[in-house]
C-alpha cells in the first residue's frame, strides 16, 4: 500500500525526496499553483511526480476513495491537495544495531508507549531540527505512518527513520551493550543536569500520564528529569521531548 501524504510541507519533501517513488498528486488548479510558488520557486515539479487535477468536489471523492483502502475515516484534505507515493525503506532494528556498531557518534530517541500519531509526528519533526540518527517507538500492532502523521511531522518523515520495536526493553539493553549511553527521562529524578559528549546516546521517553513503563526502567541504569519552574510538573509529550534534546542531546 502505498503512503497516503497530507499536508503542503510533508507533500513539498516527498516531491523533493530522491528516495521516493511512484508519486502521485491530486490536486486543484489552486492549491498545484500554491505548491509551486510556496516550495518550487513557481516551477514545474519534477517529471517523476504525476500530477492530477481535479475541481474541488472531485477531489474530495477521490480523497474518500483513498481513505477508504486504507480503512481510514473520512476526514478533512488541509489545503486541498494531496500525495501517494510508495512507502520509503527505512531501518529495521537490525539495521539499527549495524549502524550503531559502525559509527563512533549516534543520537537516538525511543518512544515508550507514546501511541498518538499527532504527538509521534510532531515529536518526528522536533528530532529532525535537532537532526537524530532515528527515533524508535514500541509497536503496537497498527501502522502509524497515517495521512494525520504525515501532515502533523511536515516533512521530517523523509528524512528520520521511525523505527518499530517490539520489545523495547530488549532493544535498550542492547543498545547499551553496544556501547550506546540510555538516558531514561523520569519526573522523580533528582538528576537534572548531566555531561553529555559526541559519542552514542538515546534519550528514552514514555508516554506523559504512565511515564516510562516498568520493564523498560529495569533496563536503564540513568535517569534525568526536567525541573518544574512553577506548580504545573507535567508537560506534553511533545513539548518534553523538544526542551528533553535541546537539554540533553544538543
Amino acid at each position: 500500500m502505498t503512503d497516503l501524504i497530507f499536508g503542503m510541507h510533508s507533500i513539498a519533501e516527498a516531491i523533493k525526496n530522491d528516495n521516493r517513488q511512484e508519486l502521485e498528486l491530486f490536486a486543484t488548479e489552486e492549491s498545484l499553483k500554491d505548491l509551486r510558488k510556496l516550495h518550487f520557486k513557481g516551477q514545474n515539479l519534477p517529471e517523476k511526480c504525476n500530477v492530477r487535477k481535479f475541481s474541488l468536489h472531485k477531489l474530495k471523492e477521490e480523497a474518500k476513495g483513498e481513505l477508504r483502502k486504507r480503512d481510514l475515516k473520512e476526514q478533512r484534505v488541509p489545503s486541498n491537495i494531496f500525495l501517494t507515493a510508495a512507502p520509503l525503506e527505512f531501518w529495521g532494528v537490525s539495521e539499527l544495531y549495524k549502524r550503531v556498531e559502525q559509527d563512533a557518534a549516534i543520537k537516538l530517541l525511543m518512544l515508550d508507549q507514546v501511541t498518538d500519531v499527532h504527538n509521534l509526528g510532531a515529536i518526528l519533526r522536533t528530532a529532525a531540527f535537532y537532526n537524530l540518527d532515528a527515533v524508535i517507538y514500541g509497536k503496537k500492532g497498527e501502522e502509524k505512518r497515517s495521512p494525520g502523521f504525515f501532515r502533523v511531522a511536515s516533512g521530517a518523515a523523509e528524512y528520520i527513520p521511525l523505527i518499530q520495536a517490539t520489545n523495547l526493553s530488549k532493544v535498550a539493553k542492547s543498545l547499551q551493550e553496544k556501547g550506546v549511553r540510555c538516558l531514561g527521562l523520569a519526573e522523580e529524578s533528582e538528576k537534572t543536569e548531566t555531561q553529555t559528549d559526541d559519542g552514542k546516546i538515546c534519550l528514552v521517553m514514555g508516554a506523559e500520564e504512565t511515564g516510562i513503563s516498568h520493564a523498560l526502567r529495569r533496563s536503564l541504569t540513568e535517569f534525568v528529569s526536567l525541573p518544574a519552574k512553577g506548580p504545573i510538573r507535567s508537560l506534553n509529550v511533545s513539548v518534553a521531548a523538544a526542551l528533553a534534546l535541546e537539554k540533553f542531546l544538543d
